[in-house]
């Protein structure tokens, strides 16, 4: 208990799922949360539960794709709490489709959603982190990030893309105390694992695919949100205070299978 006492962390798509199971984590741990979604009833409930649960948390709108929005988060996580010390840039979207079914729209939205609200989320915040000494930046990654995905490139793409940026932003803000790391999913029994597997029910039911990536994890299951959530509090906690520029596959063994 206490591993986030006093501090402040900001969560991207902390209105369901791994960010929701992490943000509820976090604010037991003792950190107060800056509560972030595109969806305003989800993100908002889950800032109230919080609240009612008694710990302290708001909810922000946002939208990771824009970078006005990105700056509005970070200027209302200040104005409520003064500091920022662990922004989880967790926020994502399902994969788009191999190359040849890929649209324009979609590959660019990829893209944005996940680069974007890493690049331009800890741009606005490093100010902050700088005068405060310092700071933990964690972005959800996936196994897809760390090895090739033709079943999706444009998420691989952008999923790889963000292991790159907290590896820069650990060896150019070291110097800052500020760490950066990445957490790399395996399948993850979140809202958006049904979207996932019916993407192609004509082919492939549901179930049966679904079975399929449970037999290529060596532990034999589905991941469930509140183990992302625990790897994330240690990433954020002073208990990985020398860790920066990992990138932490949670996949029961998949990346290595």
């Amino acid at each position: 208990m206490n591993r986030l006492q006093d501090k402040v962390a900001v969560i991207t798509g902390s209105g369901s799922g791994m960010g929701a199971s992490a943000a509820k984590l976090f604010s037991r741990e003792g950190a107060k949360v800056v509560v972030v979604d595109l969806n305003a009833d989800a993100g908002q409930s889950v800032a109230d539960d919080i609240n009612k649960s008694g710990g302290e948390a708001i909810f922000v709108q946002v939208d990771t794709g824009k970078e006005a929005d990105l700056k509005r988060m970070v200027d209302e996580s200040i104005k409520a709490f003064g500091r920022v010390d662990a922004y989880w840039h967790n926020a994502g979207i399902a994969g788009a489709g191999a190359i040849s079914e890929t649209s324009e729209e979609e590959y660019d939205l990829q893209l944005s959603i996940h680069l974007k609200g890493g690049f331009f989320g800890f741009k606005h915040l490093l100010p902050h982190m700088i005068k405060n000494g310092g700071g933990s930046v964690l972005f959800t990654s996936s196994v897809s990030g760390l090895k090739p995905s033709p079943a999706s490139p444009s998420y691989s793409i952008a999923k790889s893309g963000l292991n790159i940026l907290a590896q820069c932003i650990a060896l150019g803000h070291g110097k800052d105390n500020i760490r950066a790391n990445t957490i790399c999913p395996g399948p993850v029994e979140t809202p958006l694992w049904p979207s996932f597997m019916n993407r192609n029910p004509d082919i492939i039911s549901p179930e049966v695919l679904t079975q399929k990536f449970i037999e290529r994890v060596p532990l034999g299951r589905l991941i469930q949100p509140e183990e992302i959530a625990d790897a994330a509090l240690f990433l954020c906690s002073d208990d990985a205070k020398m860790i920066s520029g990992v990138l932490l596959p949670v996949d029961g063994g998949l990346v290595v299978a």
